[in-house]
């Protein structure tokens, strides 16, 4: 009987620290909070391993959030051990896509602070980005990366609005499917759908794209001060 009640307590506290992970980088998105992604990265470690993709994604999620608050120093204490755990990852899973996808936005990152290494790493993260597509493409976050990649690359190095919006339309599709409640990537996929209407001269779509982001979470502020930009102009 004891046996048993060890068993349900354990289960039920790793049920808990499961969602709190999700949970936490919830809450770090919505507040642009370096304390909190540092801390998702410390819970993915403990329930996934240090190795795991897990704890790339939550790495990857810290990298991300220092472009909102210009972070530029925390970007560059992470960064290395984020691209490393993501080639390892690759390495030992060749036919796995997503990790290729994170792996090619975290250069992408990586050029946003220094424009000059798009020298060496353009085509780097364009041929990653190509085989996380073709590998995975049922994939939302593939889709969701491969949106960003080409909303923010250049035209003249093969960034197009147009691809950006099918693929984070898509991303959309597949994570509504899969139920996108409390998901962060979600909604960062809708504010890249939103950018890709407005690059594309598709105001009221992208007004609309927000409308349903705010309403599927009120404290989401970023969607809310562009979405008063959108109002204004």
């Amino acid at each position: 009987m004891k046996k048993s009640i060890s068993i349900l307590t354990l289960m039920i506290a790793m049920l808990s620290w499961g969602q709190s992970v999700k949970e936490t980088q919830y809450a770090a998105y919505l507040k642009a909070s370096k304390t909190l992604w540092e801390k998702s990265i410390e819970e993915a470690k403990k329930k996934h391993g240090k190795k795991s993709f897990e704890t790339a994604m939550a790495m990857y999620g810290l990298l991300n959030n220092t472009m909102a608050t210009q972070d530029e120093e925390t970007f560059d204490d992470f960064k290395d051990q984020t691209i490393d755990l993501l080639k390892d990852l690759i390495e030992e899973n060749p036919k796995w896509g997503e990790p290729r996808a994170v792996l090619s936005s975290t250069y992408g990152l990586v050029m946003a602070y220094s424009p000059m290494k798009g020298m060496f790493l353009g085509m780097k993260s364009s041929s990653l980005m190509e085989e996380a597509v073709r590998l995975q493409p049922e994939s939302a976050l593939v889709q969701k990366l491969h949106g960003g990649s080409k909303l923010y690359t250049p035209e003249m190095f093969g960034g197009d609005p147009k691809i950006a919006l099918e693929a984070f339309s898509r991303a959309i599709e597949i994570y509504e499917k899969q139920g996108a409640k409390e998901n962060w990537l979600y909604l960062d996929t809708m504010m890249g759908l939103s950018m890709a209407y407005r690059k594309t001269d598709q105001n009221e779509k992208a007004k609309q794209t927000l409308e349903k982001a705010v309403t599927i979470e009120p404290q989401y502020y970023w969607a809310k001060s562009v979405l008063d930009k959108i109002n204004k102009s």
